[in-house]
């Protein structure tokens, strides 16, 4: 048996990469950290190992670029966009949050949200995100920023859902595996579309960046960065990572074309790069009642985001540009959409439904404070139409019978009817309301509240649903 390497313990995520991104054979190894991983994988033939390269929110992991400049016995031979979906754990539901651990990364790709959630509660950067989970299984007071399936491992409840600041948040993970060539000798001819990872090291004059990128022209540049490089003072060697076959031309060509604008070039993969499904892994696994608590969570941010709302007029003027929206439309964005498609439709969607049962008639002096409100609402109630996905995944299991008769009839209200749990939806309904009055809306505005969510919140929940199991059947 092989081994595949990856930055440890077992729950990070560069574990859960690594049994994605794992072949028939191989054993899934730990590393205490990136140097160790690189270094077993390098002495080792038949070894490969999985590490992070970049993430949406918080860009590129330096020291895997470092490292993969500095070990030219390995190259990059597949590459995985992981969608990362931050939890806030704890030991129970009740003890005040002291602290918030996680590994660094982690915590960078949740500041802002956790910022306003827990203002004043100290970051602790820890080694990983598994590390963050144990130490908040010995101790109440502290939390740990991780994913869901850390919290099974450690005994933890889920606190907080989804605290990433950024819709999308996602990692891309490199496998790497002994390089045979030790260069760019056996670069194939011709790749079909495909994207190559370069390191070049240019001179320190003026102009030569501009030489470098010019035999460039016309293919696609999707990565670009500089790193100095050892031992030279104010000199730095750029990472180039190009989409190339699309455009005609030939890596071996572009290598050459770049070799002679550069004093050194190196060819560190070729690779295609493979996209996760957005569904968590876990989605399936976690307990109907136990996504019921999470979902009342979102809820209670839900509530708040409408509160602030409700504190200004309706300013009609703002919103005279937005075009109405039918709930269909926005319920396959939300099942089958990327992010771009679910704002831009959710954004219809608010503007022309919802501010109309939060708002009275008129317009504020200085409508900019009720912008920010709509921004916050907007994104609160992203986090709600989103959780739908994970409620499906768990209505398969825990409804497979009568959910499967009626997606096999092929009727959108069959179905629905199969889904609809009334007596669940009224307790949203009164939850609701009651969230909007502790939040101090008046009685009728809060009534109003649980309108919108009778009318739209909850039915457009229920469409997603239905779009995602008779478009999967």
């Amino acid at each position: 048996m092989s081994n595949l390497y990856y930055l440890g313990p077992e729950e990070t995520f560069s574990h859960r990469a690594a049994t994605r991104m794992a072949r028939p054979g191989e054993t899934l190894t730990p590393c205490a950290d990136f140097r160790e991983v690189f270094r077993k994988t390098a002495a080792d033939p038949d070894a490969a190992a999985v590490v992070p390269f970049e993430n949406t929110t918080q860009g590129t992991v330096v020291e895997v670029l470092d490292l993969l400049a500095a070990t030219p016995a390995l190259r990059v031979v597949a590459c995985r966009a992981v969608p990362v979906h931050q939890h806030l754990l704890t030991k129970d539901l009740t003890t005040p949050v002291a602290r918030i651990l996680s590994k660094a990364e982690a915590l960078a790709q949740c500041r802002a949200t956790l910022a306003r959630i827990y203002p004043g509660i100290p970051l602790v950067p820890v080694a990983s995100t598994a590390e963050a989970a144990r130490l908040a299984a010995c101790d109440p007071a502290s939390a740990a920023v991780a994913g869901e399936t850390t919290a099974k491992r450690y005994g933890l409840v889920l606190r907080r859902p989804d605290v990433q600041d950024a819709t999308g948040n996602t990692t891309r993970f490199f496998r790497l595996e002994p390089n045979a060539h030790g260069d760019a000798h056996g670069v194939p001819a011709e790749l079909p579309p495909t994207h190559a990872l370069i390191r070049a090291a240019i001179d320190d004059r003026p102009g030569s960046l501009l030489e470098l990128l010019t035999p460039l022209r016309g293919v696609d540049l999707t990565f670009i960065q500089s790193r100095p490089i050892p031992g030279e003072k104010w000199k730095y060697a750029f990472f180039l990572e190009l989409l190339v076959g699309a455009s005609g031309q030939p890596l071996a060509a572009l290598l050459g074309a770049i070799k002679a604008a550069a004093r050194e070039v190196r060819l560190l993969g070729a690779y295609t790069i493979t996209t996760q499904s957005s569904l968590p892994d876990d989605a399936g696994t976690t307990a109907l009642s136990s996504l019921r608590a999470m979902i009342a969570d979102v809820d209670s941010s839900l509530l708040r985001a409408f509160a602030a709302r409700s504190r200004f007029r309706l300013n009609p003027g703002l919103y005279a540009h937005a075009e109405p929206i039918d709930i269909d439309t926005l319920a396959r964005a939300f099942a089958h959409g990327d992010a771009t498609e679910q704002t831009r439709a959710l954004r219809r969607f608010y503007l022309t439904n919802a501010v109309p049962y939060l708002a009275l008639p008129g317009d504020d002096p200085e409508p900019r404070a009720a912008l920010h409100a709509d921004t916050d609402a907007i994104a609160a109630l992203a986090r709600r139409f989103r959780f739908a996905s994970r409620v499906i995944a768990r209505k398969r299991v825990e409804q497979a019978p009568a959910l499967r008769a009626a997606a096999q009839t092929g009727d959108p209200a069959k179905v629905e009817q199969a889904l609809l749990n009334a007596a669940v939806e009224q307790r949203v309904l009164e939850r609701a309301q009651a969230y909007a009055q502790r939040e101090g809306l008046s009685e009728q505005l809060a009534k109003q509240v649980s309108w919108l969510y009778r009318d739209y919140l909850l039915p457009i929940s229920r469409l997603i649903q239905v779009h995602l199991v008779l478009d999967d059947r």
